[in-house]
């Protein structure tokens, strides 16, 4: 299993650029020449989500054809590639706080509320689990499914996208929560029944449901004095 995994785990890479792209054609391609409402903010958010999509796809396809070099030598690059994807994650939650009290006239507690959905919950995140593939890199199957699991967090937002705005509202939900919860945990008991370690699924799990329980927590007491700081002292 493990063999046929690491064979084949590129194409999972390859359908979420392809998902990716099509779930923001509508919000963002769309508009290709002007680009009209958007900044660079966008655009550097935006190439470096993509690049680091494009790295997980080469990793994979690396591995399959057995070029270990190439593999180290992009493995290096994610060291200062992951750093700008986090630190594009907090241009965008910074990004969109303005625009809400700018634009969209919230509140400041209702402004920062908003940002329990941003890049900010994401850069704790990606970072778990980066940093844990990388610490596990030298135990194969750990790093694969950390990586991997980078990946189903960066389809979260185009998948959302596209399922939401080409499909039924019912079946969209029903799409994002077996890709956030259904396939983790079958993956999960896959693992288990091989005599894998379950702790790097776990810990995407536990993620995903933090992920779902933290929506309801922006206005709670913990959030808003953490966001308040955040926006007092980082934006």
């Amino acid at each position: 299993m493990e063999s046929k995994l690491q064979n084949n785990i590129g194409f999972f890479f390859a359908a979420v650029l392809v998902i990716t792209l099509i779930g923001f054609y509508p919000t963002y391609f769309m508009h290709f020449p002007t680009f009209e409402g958007f900044n660079w903010v966008h655009h550097f958010h935006g190439f470096i989500a993509t690049l680091w999509i494009c790295m997980l796809i080469a990793q994979a396809f690396l591995i399959r054809v057995k070029n270990y070099t190439w593999h180290r030598k992009i493995g290096k690059a994610s060291y200062f590639v992951m750093p700008l994807l986090l630190f594009s994650f907090f241009l965008m939650a910074r990004e969109m706080y303005f625009k809400n009290i700018n634009v969209n006239h919230l509140s400041e507690a209702d402004a920062r509320a908003a940002l329990i959905g941003s890049g900010i919950p994401d850069i704790l995140y990606m970072g778990i689990l980066f940093s844990l593939g990388i610490i596990y890199k030298q135990k194969t199957s750990w790093h694969l499914r950390f990586f991997a699991c980078t990946g189903l967090m960066i389809l979260g937002p185009g998948l959302g996208r596209f399922a939401f705005v080409y499909l039924p509202t019912p079946v969209a939900i029903t799409i994002m929560v077996i890709t956030a919860l259904l396939i983790p945990i079958a993956w999960l008991i896959a693992d288990i029944v091989k005599k894998k370690s379950p702790i790097p699924l776990l810990v995407f799990i536990a993620i995903t449901i933090s992920v779902i329980v933290k929506g309801g927590l922006g206005h709670s007491v913990w959030w808003q004095g953490f966001t308040e700081w955040i926006v007092n002292t980082l934006f």
